[in-house]
């Protein structure tokens, strides 16, 4: 038998593989193994994202509480003091300014009163100044002018005294020939009561009679009452109506 006969494998020489297999021992032809599906791997989850950190706290700025926010609404203590001074400030202003108002008022009405009492004071100085120089005009050889002017702004009651005098003032200034002019000097209030004015009127009276032909200057002194509640009419004169000698 030879070498080609012999059954056997046949090898390349080269690889170590047979070049051929006998007819008979076929060699099975090994499949390839099932290459096996890989799944996917499982996605990894997310990471958690770390939280930023925190930043550090500043020795300068310290972290913010409570009582800071309560400060930001208020301001500092300093501002808070400042807006309380300012606060009472304002209320003792207006309560002055008030004070101030009302004095001011009080002192308004009391210059009223004041100018109100001296203006009826005044009037009731030129009603008896006005009839103490007119009483003073006297001349004997024509009466009824003096009359009428002692009898005018007088009340009833002095009419009726006038009146009742008239016939003996006629017969005695008759009777000395007087003739007298008078000077206003001035005049003050003596008292006040109740509405009612005593004025004394000072007045020059330049007089001639027989027993002065040459004429004399005196000063005569009228002692007047002025009655505001009877619309300022005169209620009585005091040593009468002729003038007063005097040295």
């Amino acid at each position: 038998m030879s070498d080609e006969d012999s059954p056997g494998t046949e090898y390349s020489g080269l690889d170590g593989r047979p070049r051929s297999t006998p007819a008979g021992k076929a060699e099975p032809v090994s499949k390839p193994a099932p290459v096996e599906k890989s799944e996917p791997a499982e996605k990894p989850e997310p990471a958690e994202t770390p939280a930023s950190p925190a930043k550090p706290v500043s020795a300068d700025k310290p972290a913010p509480s409570t009582t800071s926010s309560v400060r930001e609404k208020t301001g500092s203590p300093s501002r808070r003091g400042w807006l309380i001074t300012a606060a009472v400030l304002v209320v003792v202003l207006a309560v002055a300014t008030g004070v101030a108002v009302f004095s001011a008022l009080g002192y308004r009405d009391d210059l009223r009163d004041l100018q109100a009492q001296n203006s009826q004071a005044q009037r009731a100085k030129d009603v008896a100044s006005d009839y103490a120089v007119k009483a003073a005009e006297i001349d004997h050889r024509n009466f009824d002018p003096w009359f009428a002017a002692l009898k005018t702004g007088v009340d009833d009651a002095m009419v009726k005294q006038f009146t009742d005098t008239e016939p003996v003032l006629r017969q005695l200034l008759g009777q000395l020939q007087w003739v007298s002019k008078g000077t206003l000097v001035g005049s003050d209030i003596k008292s006040q009561n109740d509405g009612k004015y005593v004025v004394q009127v000072f007045v020059d009276v330049q007089v001639t009679n027989v027993q002065s032909p040459g004429g004399v200057k005196t000063t005569a002194l009228y002692p007047i009452t002025v009655d505001k509640n009877k619309n300022w009419a005169i209620t009585d004169i005091s040593g009468g109506v002729a003038p007063l000698a005097t040295k």
